[in-house]
């Protein structure tokens, strides 16, 4: 099988990259430098070059408050416009393509978990770009996997776990939203989701993909900090306002994934693992 990962040189696209890397499967990456996937007539042209069987599509534009004004207009042409040209060209060599999306395609008002098939209702820009990313994928494929997933961290990028220890480093006290609840993904145990649907021939279709048990924002910083001296204090969203709305209750339902026999570790022992591999 030849493999391709778009956004390779990002959080997760690193991930999966030193995924193969370890396991020997040889694959090509491909990030912003060398295929802009906004880029139609290129992205079309490297993809009919190397005829990947699979694709995985990492790239993407994810700073989430941007988007809501600035980044409005990139957030659309890389999340959307640039799946489109990513899902035309694995049309054209016969291939599969992974699509990470996001629990922001939800409006987080129910109170049970999210099951693949709810009804979706995304309120931030963000969330309305990669359901559409969802929609072109579904209507230009048969061949896909599309992965919803929450709240990443991992070794490779910016995210919640490095922001809380860096400000631990010069604060005695932090305050963090006990209101929004949902469940931290490392972003090893989706890489290795990922590896998994295709490596299984796993039926084609969407999947929800985080690490097991739930949390607040505020239960999240605890875990992270429970080694060091600084305080975490719990505040409301409306304390803490932000310019893209953020779901209060963002549980989706692992149920799925369970049912392929992928084995899925708590956001506990993967904050654990992650924090031992960072030190």
């Amino acid at each position: 099988m030849k493999y391709l990962i778009t956004g390779s040189k990002g959080q997760l696209g690193t991930e999966l990259s030193k995924l193969f890397d370890e396991n020997n499967i040889s694959y090509e990456g491909l990030d912003s430098t060398t295929m802009d996937i906004t880029n139609r007539n290129l992205v079309i042209k490297k993809i009919n070059e190397l005829k990947p069987d699979v694709i995985f599509h990492c790239a993407a534009y994810t700073k989430v408050d941007n988007a809501e004004s600035t980044g409005k207009i990139i957030n659309w042409k890389v999340n959307v416009d640039g799946t489109k040209n990513i899902a035309d060209a694995t049309r054209t060599v016969h291939a599969i393509l992974v699509y990470i999306s996001t629990d922001y395609v939800f409006d987080g008002v129910k109170r049970e978990e999210y099951q693949v098939d709810d009804p979706t209702n995304p309120k931030n820009e963000y969330g309305r770009a990669k359901l559409a990313g969802e929609e072109k994928v579904k209507k230009i494929l048969k061949n896909y996997y599309i992965i919803r997933t929450s709240w990443l961290f991992g070794k490779y990028g910016k995210n919640f776990v490095y922001t809380m220890l860096d400000l631990a480093n010069t604060h005695e006290t932090l305050k963090v939203v006990n209101d929004q609840i949902g469940r931290p993904t490392w972003t090893r145990t989706l890489a290795e989701f990922m590896l998994y649907l295709v490596q299984t021939g796993s039926k084609f279709g969407t999947y929800q993909l985080s690490n097991d048990n739930v949390c607040s924002w505020f239960e999240f910083a605890n875990k992270i900090l429970k080694n060091t001296h600084t305080k975490v204090f719990p505040i409301t969203s409306d304390e803490y306002p932000q310019k893209a709305y953020r779901p209060r209750h963002s549980i989706m339902s692992l149920d799925k994934a369970r049912n392929i026999n992928f084995k899925i570790p708590s956001w506990q022992d993967a904050l654990d693992s992650f924090i031992k591999d960072i030190k």
